[in-house]
């Protein structure tokens, strides 16, 4: 089934899903990686290199993500919710699609701003600004600040499906993995 039923997500949300997750899981991997090694170290360079692929790779996905979500709506939870969780777990899904939004664009803008180029598997994004070191540097620490809110985010998330799972005992996570044994 590619669509969403009323009872689980399809396979197109389910594949989606697990793909944003694994590239927003590497890029949040690789930047903490980078800064065990020195400046100038090629390693490091590369964890660089790889942070950045990652982050385009999740903007690439977002999009049709949020387009599906847009016309596939999510199955009903059993038992429903409280209408604070139901609040809470929605106000959490649009954060997360927001922050995989804002975090690559970001991204693009500070290396672009302090006169770098961005290149996706070696193909070089159009210039959305002109140099601008101080307004590069904003940008930087915009985008650190986010990519810290999107990991605490993303850990709250899995952190919910779980709960909800082994305590609250509803179907929000075998919604979208499947019956659990």
């Amino acid at each position: 089934m590619l669509r969403n039923s009323s009872q689980s997500y399809g396979r197109v949300a389910r594949a989606l899903h697990w793909l944003c997750a694994l590239a927003v899981i590497a890029a949040l991997v690789f930047i903490e990686l980078k800064g065990n090694f020195p400046k100038g170290d090629p390693v490091r360079g590369g964890l660089s290199y790889a942070h950045i692929q990652a982050g385009l790779i999740v903007l690439l996905l977002v999009v049709p993500r949020l387009a599906w979500r847009l016309g596939n709506p999510p199955p009903g939870i059993t038992p429903r919710p409280s209408p604070l969780m139901k609040l809470l777990a929605h106000a959490g899904h649009w954060a997360l699609y927001a922050l995989m939004l804002a975090l690559p664009i970001l991204g693009i803008a500070f290396i672009q701003a302090r006169g770098g180029e961005v290149a996706l598997f070696g193909l070089a994004l159009p210039a959305m600004l002109a140099p601008d070191p101080a307004f590069g540097r904003q940008l930087k620490d915009a985008h650190e600040l986010l990519g810290n809110v999107l990991l605490w985010l993303s850990i709250l998330h899995a952190a919910a499906a779980v709960w909800h799972h082994r305590f609250v005992k509803d179907d929000t996570l075998t919604r979208l993995i499947g019956p659990l044994r």
